[in-house]
């Protein structure tokens, strides 16, 4: 099954975001398919942010449609979007640094020991969410020495990991990642990289937000132009070419003068 062939696991159609005389989204169109990394690209005001905040809940679209599974659906905030099974992942990663790798794991989502002392005392169960994070830890296959280490004792690139393998321990549906590798160098980069990969083949579907080019078309099975507020193009990276992909970003290059097989 190809990235153009599979099901459709979620859409937006037409949405309008205004923040007072300013139009953030402009009828941006947007579909996300089963066992796919889509890459999201645009230049600055083009409206990607806006996009995402409205698929992860953070926004609520002044018009338009989002649909999952085919069905349509209304975020009121992020909890609702985490509720369908939708995990994102912020630039700032949202990390407790003083904190275990496992109780960032499990962190809002804490694990309460049963009968008396969990219900009444709301004392936590500390051994199995332990358990659960070294086996989804394991389950990812990252590398990290102990579950029980202070996450600000890891590096840049561990963190942000810990970030993606929490996201991806809870998410039933989509996986959004805004800009996973923009403070990381080569090797850790690479890392985030591999582990997305990961998260693909464990059959999320995942969003991708980059201004790394090479990183876009290393890990991007589509890539979605952001353009204007709306949906410019969707690439074939495979097909196109790099300058070409950001000369179609700034509006050089209409879409519609690209070969068809460059379009996804």
């Amino acid at each position: 099954m190809t990235a153009t062939t599979a099901p459709l696991v979620m859409q937006a159609k037409g949405l309008i975001k205004r923040y007072g005389q300013v139009t953030a989204l402009d009828g941006a169109d947007f579909e996300l398919r089963a066992g796919e990394i889509l890459a999201v690209i645009g230049d600055n005001g083009a409206g990607k942010s806006s996009l995402i905040k409205c698929l992860s809940g953070a926004t609520v679209p002044d018009e338009g449609q989002i649909l999952l599974d085919g069905k349509p659906i209304h975020f009121k905030a992020p909890i609702d979007a985490r509720r369908e099974g939708i995990e994102t992942v912020y630039q700032d990663l949202a990390v407790a640094p003083a904190m275990t790798i496992a109780e960032n794991l499990f962190l809002g989502r804490e694990i309460r020991r049963e009968g008396f002392l969990g219900n009444v005392l709301r004392m936590l169960d500390k051994k199995k969410m332990l358990e659960q994070s070294i086996a989804r830890m394991n389950d990812l296959k990252v590398g990290i020495r102990s579950m029980t280490q202070a996450v600000e004792t890891l590096s840049g690139g561990q963190r942000q990991c810990v970030a993606v393998a929490r996201a991806a321990a809870f998410a039933s549906h989509v996986v959004i990642l805004d800009e996973p590798t923009a403070a990381l160098g080569v090797k850790e980069g690479n890392m985030v990289l591999e582990l997305i990969r990961r998260v693909r083949d464990k059959g999320l579907p995942v969003v991708l937000i980059s201004h790394n080019m090479p990183h876009v078309f290393e890990i991007a099975d589509r890539i979605h132009v952001a353009r204007l507020g709306k949906r410019g193009a969707v690439l074939n990276p495979k097909k196109i070419s790099m300058s070409d992909t950001v000369a179609v970003m700034t509006g050089a290059l209409p879409p519609e003068q690209l070969p068809a097989d460059c379009l996804a």
